[in-house]
């Protein structure tokens, strides 16, 4: 078995390498067969973007925009890996940031400073952000049971400049970095655990959404900065909105409902933007146990998700 794994991280490190020297036309050519490859014969993530697809974007969809969204994957890979070895230089040369006078604004408030994003564009690209633009600011990531993967994948992030923190303590570790006028970034657009039960519309169905970070955002008395990275050719632009105080939303179970939902509106706006740049192979509004049910039994779609959400809300009602 260690012999396996370790034919495993050398054969992953020889990828690794070959995206990094060769021509990025020939790089992002193969990734984006290999995406084709993978439209075609992973049935479940093609079916389960379509449905999303279909029942939120109403007359922006259509038929071949899951295999876009395929595509989209293949270009975050061959971009992440790549723009991690790049030099100061050549990061600015790719990246144009734009709305930089709403970060400033948000800095000059000497508060904590909650970045968030979405799944959107590529969202590792943001982490060039000190790079770019001098700021210092960490995240949470989880850490995989794969000692060898983790060592590969932290190395590509540590090249960002971001301070990568250990998911252990979690809420209360970024907390604390808030209130001690820190800036911490986000990704907002997840489901959270099972137990969660905190819903917010999200393209006009209701989708179960992780209340953390509006729960950090709230106990950390900190400014939101939307942001989001888009490609547009051969390069990306980073693009900030105006921040928001987390105070201005009140306090307790109603204030992380209304941030909630702030956040996921924002992401929603950006996505009606860039239908083709979302990370729609997640099962946003089901698990995806209950996404395999649907399409196996060819259920519909949006009448599942509304009387999935009316079902788990009903305790909560009537508590």
């Amino acid at each position: 078995m260690a012999v396996v794994q370790e034919w495993k991280y050398s054969l992953l490190k020889k990828a690794i390498h070959a995206i990094r020297v060769m021509p990025y036309g020939i790089t992002l050519a193969c990734a984006r067969f290999l995406a084709l490859m993978g439209w075609a014969l992973d049935p479940f993530h093609r079916k389960a973007a379509d449905l999303q697809m279909r029942a939120t974007l109403g007359a922006a969809y259509n038929r071949w925009l899951s295999l876009k969204v395929f595509m989209n994957h293949a270009d975050i890979l061959v971009d992440t890996i790549r723009y991690a070895y790049m030099d100061d230089d050549e990061i600015s040369r790719k990246i144009r940031v734009e709305g930089t006078e709403h970060l400033e604004a948000a800095l000059a408030a000497h508060k904590g400073l909650m970045i968030i994003t979405g799944h959107i564009g590529n969202w590792e690209i943001l982490s060039h952000l000190s790079r770019l633009l001098g700021i210092q600011f960490c995240v949470m990531a989880d850490i995989r049971k794969d000692p060898g993967l983790e060592s590969i994948i932290d190395d590509i992030r540590k090249r960002s400049g971001a301070t990568i923190l250990p998911p252990k303590g979690k809420a209360l570790m970024l907390i604390r970095e808030l209130k001690k006028g820190s800036t911490i970034g986000m990704i907002v657009d997840q489901r959270g655990k099972r137990g969660d039960r905190l819903f917010c519309d999200m393209l006009g169905l209701p989708a179960p959404t992780n209340p953390a970070p509006a729960f950090i955002a709230m106990k950390g008395e900190a400014l939101i900065l939307p942001v989001y990275g888009i490609k547009q050719g051969g390069t990306y632009c980073i693009r900030f909105s105006p921040a928001v105080d987390a105070g201005s939303f009140g306090t307790g179970k109603a204030a992380i409902q209304a941030i909630s939902d702030y956040m996921q509106s924002w992401v929603a706006s950006v996505v009606l933007q860039y239908p083709d740049q979302w990370f729609w192979l997640h099962s946003r509004w089901t698990r995806r146990s209950e996404m395999r049910t649907i399409i196996r039994r060819k259920l519909d779609f949006r009448k599942f998700v509304l009387e999935q959400a009316e079902q788990r809300q009903e305790p909560e009602a009537g508590g």
